[in-house]
């Protein structure tokens, strides 16, 4: 019998022991009943979202809190928030005394209503327990599950603040940072858990691998090495063999991890080090074997399945290496494995519709990755030239998964191809009518707005092309692109260059080093008659970006300043550089004799 329902026998017999046999109370038994029976009915059938609301509406039956605490953490484990809300108050009315309910209304508020009301359930949890380091240290591990990283990671820093004189919370803090990609903070955080737990192997191995990515190789193996001699545990020698590894001293790396497989020949951490070596080492064979190893582990056998489908292409093994792709059904490596078998199938075996098949059932096996292997069938479908098959399928898609971000930004940019595509051809009215199209169905969408003012000034529609990009600089005020893009056209095409170089200006505050927004710069410059200022610029956009068109204006400048000997001379060296631009053959006649 499962611990679930022996709970619930327990539960029912004792609230029939607290119950009078009144018709009231009688039917409330009855209903009780019956949603116990049918949430173990849902339950056997798998359908745990079922089960979970039977569960609920059970525990709002039950003055058991014991119910409503297994309602809360079932809801939790399947991702239903409203649920959780509901029987995690049920607990917290039956237990008032209890902080526990807090850390899952935290979890459940910031799923449904954002940081601050989640974050003051997390602190509420914190504030009443009885050991406040494993209260924070509890409240990282919950958030460290949750999908909505950003939220996490701002609830995690204001716990931080409030409790600074906490190990735990810097410690956690650290791992989101480095999850996130901030290495700077991940580098304070980590630093700080040190010093307030200076014996914490866990911290200061965290602290070794910070230091690593900040480039600071020395400090990250000195410390290590003085872990490893302090306390010579597999864990501390592990860490120091993968410092090693990671900063290139590969042999170093190759003994210590000996040294721990002759201790321990099964560890499948130390496997997997020595597997990762010999690959980084090119011995492709050692590699394998170590991988191979890795199979049977649960924790690793998606990762040792993707590395094994890359060994085996490496060798043209490609029947192989699509077997070990096709292996790979979970984890971080589990789209690109399929998009290789894929790409196996299209170019080397030349079966392209093997390789839509093959993502298509991939897509079917595995829903979690559904969208992804549509946008890679409806990739194969563009090479293909067939992007009316791909703009179907993925529409199709979208009509099951309306909301779905990958396939609504996959339909943008196909959209914006074909537009392109379109208006490579000079096949102006299908170009607006797809773009068209494309912002009836996403009229806020950046890429559509700024394809179709493109595609305005592509038609000489500069008016309709500036007020495009007027509206989209007033909605993305900081996006120096879109302000480089609206200033160089107004200098360019409509004569308005004190306008021009306010939005110029603007961009360059934005982005001081990017070559084309000094380019502009130079050329508005050049248009209000301030030629050595414009020289100034367009050379030093030159000597960041070698561009023909940059040198173009370079010519057009000198030959303003009556420089024509060095204009023709930069014009000639560059046409012999540059033959097929367009800019330089427009300056041929303005240049000749």
């Amino acid at each position: 019998m499962s611990k679930i329902i022996k709970h619930l026998l327990i539960s029912s017999i004792a609230l029939l022991g607290a119950c009078s046999v009144t018709m009231t109370e009688s039917d409330r038994r009855v209903d009780f009943d019956s949603h116990l029976l049918l949430a173990e009915i849902a339950r056997e059938g798998q359908d745990l979202d079922q089960a979970a609301e039977h569960y609920l509406e059970a525990s709002l039956l039950s003055d058991d809190p014991g119910l409503a605490e297994l309602s809360t953490e079932l809801a939790h484990q399947l991702g239903l928030t409203e649920i959780g809300i509901k029987a995690a108050e049920r607990w917290k009315e039956l237990r008032p005394d209890n902080t526990r309910p807090h850390i899952f209304l935290g979890v459940f508020r910031l799923r449904s209503s954002g940081t601050e009301p989640a974050l003051a359930e997390f602190k509420i949890f914190i504030e009443g327990a009885s050991n406040t380091a494993a209260a924070i240290e509890r409240s990282v591990e919950i958030l460290s599950s949750e999908p909505n990283q950003l939220g996490a990671t701002i609830i995690l820093r204001e716990l931080v603040a409030s409790y600074p004189e906490i190990a735990e919370g810097h410690y956690g803090l650290a791992r989101f940072n480095m999850r996130d990609n901030d290495f700077s903070a991940a580098l304070v955080n980590s630093e700080t858990a040190t010093i307030l737990r200076p014996d914490w192997i866990e911290a200061q191995l965290l602290y070794a691998r910070t230091l690593l990515i900040a480039g600071r190789t020395e400090e990250a193996l000195a410390l290590s090495e003085k872990l490893f001699e302090d306390e010579s545990s597999t864990e501390t020698r592990l860490e120091y063999a993968e410092l090693l590894l990671s900063s290139g001293n590969h042999e170093k790396a190759k003994k210590l991890l000996e040294l721990v497989l002759a201790e321990n020949p099964q560890l499948p951490e130390a496997i997997r080090a020595m597997a990762f070596l010999m690959l980084t080492e090119n011995e492709l064979e050692n590699a394998r074997e170590y991988f191979e190893t890795l199979r049977s582990d649960a924790r690793y056998k998606n990762e040792a399945f993707f590395y094994l489908g890359r060994i085996a292409e490496a060798e043209n093994q490609y029947l192989q290496a699509i077997r070990s792709y096709s292996r790979v059904t979970e984890g971080n490596n589990a789209i690109e494995a399929q998009l290789r078998a894929a790409h196996i199938l299209y170019i080397n075996l030349d079966d392209q519709e093997g390789a839509l098949l093959h993502l298509r059932e991939f897509g079917i096996a595995n829903p979690n990755y559904s969208s992804e292997m549509l946008v890679g069938q409806s990739d194969i479908l563009i090479q293909l030239t067939r992007q009316d098959e791909a703009m179907e399928l993925l529409s199709k898609g979208l009509e099951q998964s309306p909301n779905d971000d990958v396939l609504n930004s996959a339909r943008v940019q196909l959209y914006v191809l074909q537009t392109q595509i379109a208006k490579d051809a000079e096949d102006y009215q299908a170009a607006n009518q797809i773009i068209d199209r494309g912002l009836n169905l996403y009229p806020k969408n950046m890429s559509l707005r700024y394809a179709q003012a493109l595609l305005f000034q592509e038609q000489d529609r500069l008016i309709q092309a500036v007020r495009v990009l007027e509206m989209l600089v007033k909605d993305y005020p900081s996006d120096a692109g879109l302000l480089n893009a609206l200033g160089y056209l107004l200098t360019d095409k409509m004569d308005r260059h004190i306008e021009a170089k306010g939005y110029l200006e603007r961009a360059l505050n934005i982005e001081p080093n990017n070559p084309a927004i000094i380019d502009s710069m130079g050329w508005v410059l050049f248009k209000l008659g301030r030629n050595e200022e414009a020289l100034s610029y367009l050379e030093q956009a030159l000597e960041m970006f070698p561009d023909p068109e940059v040198i173009a204006h370079i010519i057009d400048v000198h030959w303003a300043l009556d420089n024509k000997d060095t204009a023709k001379q930069i014009f000639q060296s560059a046409l012999k550089e540059h033959p097929e631009s367009t800019h330089l053959q427009e300056l041929k006649n303005r240049l000749s004799p």
